[in-house]
This record gives structure tokens, sequence and C-alpha cells, in this order.
């Protein structure tokens, strides 16, 4: 079992002053010591848990991380120039623009050289090599979303018409995406000298019907898994929402699927019945954290982690904790861990 909690950088420029402009992420020596302030600032906060010692199954997760993110989590969108954004309270976010169709289609997939050459690439291995010379152990792997994440940003909601009006153009689209992500996954564990777990972030998956997935999303989603095999590292899928009529689709679909992540709407035993043997992560979104009560909070973590026995295949991921969130309620979510560590 694991407990994972991360703090919206909302949370930490309202409480503490940190602030997470552009600057911030060009500068890593910079956002490495904010890293080490964060952190000492957590341990100090939930020293009353010895629980958070053991890091192999706990970690209290400040942002942003130590890695090396330099347009945060939509480093894919950017490599086909969509803009990210930033801001003194909110983590880097991308705008969504609308690539033209013609243009689309007349797109070839990045080749090796391209990649490296890219400006954006080229910061990410300045700031690797930076950091190295001083000393500090860093990775270049980006977070690379998903196909459907991605794509949205790259058509807006017209991308919800592409799927009945151009299914061509979709496929051509999400054919140069994972072909992005792969080279991206390949080139960075080239520089880190290692490779890392592979997975997709389907967040946005449960915008679509469980058909239109299997149809446009999943064969991208298998190559990305086959690409896994073939590296020898795990794979897993990350979607933070309702699970529940994506379980006929993901039973069977993957033969090596490590993980999964599931929203805390999801029903945990259905999910625990079709996948015995996968490790769950569950994620208690921030509007439950702040509609819930304390002692709500304390029942409903009991209540999934029953769902999701045994429980050294469940955890609980509660991320993006804003100011409108009291203490009171994540301390309520650790006291509802600790029982249950207690009896694994």
């Amino acid at each position: 079992m694991f407990l994972n909690i991360g703090y919206s950088n909302e949370w930490w420029y309202a409480n503490h002053g940190f602030s997470f402009e552009e600057e911030l992420y060009q500068d890593p020596l910079r956002k490495l010591a904010v890293q080490h302030h964060m952190d000492g600032l957590l341990r100090e906060k939930f020293a009353k848990w010895d629980f958070l010692g053991h890091l192999e199954d706990t970690s209290v997760l400040s942002r942003p991380s130590v890695d090396i993110e330099p347009f945060g989590h939509r480093f894919i969108p950017a490599m086909f120039d969509v803009p990210v954004c930033y801001a003194k309270d909110q983590a880097p976010w991308a705008s969504t623009i609308r690539l033209d169709d013609d243009f689309i289609m007349s797109l070839e997939p990045l080749t090796p050289e391209a990649f490296a050459n890219d400006p954006r690439v080229c910061e990410i291995v300045r700031q690797h090599t930076l950091l190295k010379t001083k000393g500090h152990t860093c990775s270049t792997q980006q977070n690379l979303g998903s196909v459907m994440n991605s794509a949205i940003y790259m058509r807006g909601m017209d991308l919800f018409y592409d799927f009945n009006d151009r299914p061509e153009l979709v496929h051509k689209l999400f054919d140069l995406i994972t072909n992005a992500m792969l080279l991206s996954y390949d080139y960075f564990s080239e520089i880190d000298g290692c490779r890392a777990p592979l997975g997709v972030g389907n967040c946005s998956v449960a915008m679509l019907s469980p058909k239109i997935y299997r149809e446009f999303c999943y064969p991208y989603d298998l190559r990305i898994m086959e690409h896994a095999k073939k590296c020898n590292v795990s794979f897993a899928v990350h979607q933070d929402s309702c699970i529940d009529a994506f379980i006929p689709v993901y039973k069977n679909a993957f033969d090596s699927l490590l993980s999964f992540d599931i929203g805390g709407d999801s029903n945990v035993r259905l999910f625990r019945e079709a996948f015995p043997n996968l490790m769950i992560n569950v994620f208690i979104y921030t509007s439950v954290l702040r509609t819930l009560t304390a002692g709500q909070l304390y029942d409903l973590i009991l209540r999934l982690a029953e769902e999701g026995q045994p429980y050294s295949q469940i955890g609980f991921s509660v991320y993006d904790i804003d100011p409108q969130v009291g203490d009171e309620k994540i301390e309520s979510i650790c006291d509802a861990y600790a029982l249950l560590k207690a009896k694994e």
C-alpha cells in the first residue's frame, strides 16, 4: 500500500509565497532549491506520521518536481508549437490551438536528428548538463501524456467532430504524436543512461465512448506498450476518472500491464475483479476534498481500500490540494492510511 500527497502551485503561492513563473522553469538550480525548501516544509508538516519515512511506499510530493520539465507536462504539445503558458500560482499549461487539416496531413514524422536539434529539446539537455555539472542527480524524461491528451491541444473541440468526419486525419495526427512520444522516450533514455517505466496518461479518455477509444486511441496505446516490452520496462495506464465503462475495453487489452490509475468515483471492487493482479492507484479528486468532511474522507479511504484488496496492491494519490482544502481533511486521510498500513 502507498500514499502520495501533492499540493498545487496555487496552495504553495497562497501559503508560502512561492512563485512559478516561466523564469523558475528555465533555472534548474533555482528550481531545485525551491524543491528542497518545499520538501523540508512538508516533512515538518507531516512529521507526526512516521510512515512518511518509508519512501518506498509513501511520498509527499511538492511542485515543481526535481525532474527537468521546462514545459511542465505539456512537452509533446510544445513540440507541435502549441504555446505553453505560465503563471505565478499555476503549473505550466498549454493553450489550445487548431492545426489546419491540410497542414496535419502534410506533416512527416519527426526524425531523430530533427528531434535532437529542436530548441525545446536542447533546453532540456542544457538544464540536464548544468545540474549534472553541479553534481545533482536528475532525469530528462518528460511526462508524455497520451495521444488523446495531446491531440486536444492541437485540434481543440474540433477533435470530437473529427472522429466522425475526418477519421483519417485523426489517425494521422495520433500517429505523429505517438512517434514523437516514443522518439522522446528513446532520446532522453540515452541522455540519462537508463530507461524509465513507460505509460500513457489517458486523463481525457473519459470524454470518449469506449467504442471511440477502442477504434482511435487503443492502437496507439498498444504501440507504446509494445515499445515498453521491447525496452524491457514496465507499462502503466493513468486514467484519473471513473473507469467503470472502460473496464470491458481495457480487460485483456494489454498483456504486460503493471499498474493502473483510476478515479476515486470508480467501482473499485468491479475493477479489482477484472484485474486481480494489478497495482491500483486510486485518485482522490480535489472536488471531493472540498466537498466531503474530514470524517467522510476517512471513511472513503477505508472503503476504497477494502474494495481494492489485497492492501499490498492498492494505493492512493491525493494531488492538486488547493487553498480551499483544510489541513484537517488531509490529516484524516493520513490517519486512515496509517490504520490500513498497520493491517497490511
